[in-house]
């Protein structure tokens, strides 16, 4: 189980639709297909119910996708700071320049 997978979950619980879920995702249809029936292997439960007219959330995948949601928004927050200090990094960089009068 991924974070990605997490990404896909959600989109799906939020699209309730594969083909604009994928879209979301920056993923093909059948990708995002496979990887959500393969969590739900993985977890043994089924996430949602489908069928070629409709997609809804199970209670099983109600409660999935809350502890998802909170995964998802700390990885979020984890990366946050890496990028606040890879930011703060370069922003105090400065190289050292010669001066001219050294030339």
């Amino acid at each position: 189980m991924s974070i990605k997978v997490l990404h896909y979950l959600i989109a799906l619980a939020e699209c309730l639709n594969f083909s604009r879920a994928a879209n979301r995702c920056a993923v093909t249809q059948p990708t995002h297909s496979t990887q959500v029936r393969k969590l739900e292997e993985y977890l043994g439960v089924k996430l949602f119910e489908r069928n070629r007219t409709r997609v809804v959330v199970t209670d099983d995948g109600e409660k999935v996708l809350r502890l998802a949601r909170i995964v998802v928004g700390a990885a979020d927050e984890i990366l946050g700071i890496r990028r606040t200090r890879m930011r703060d990094k370069f922003v105090h960089y400065r190289p050292k320049t010669e001066s001219l009068d050294s030339i």
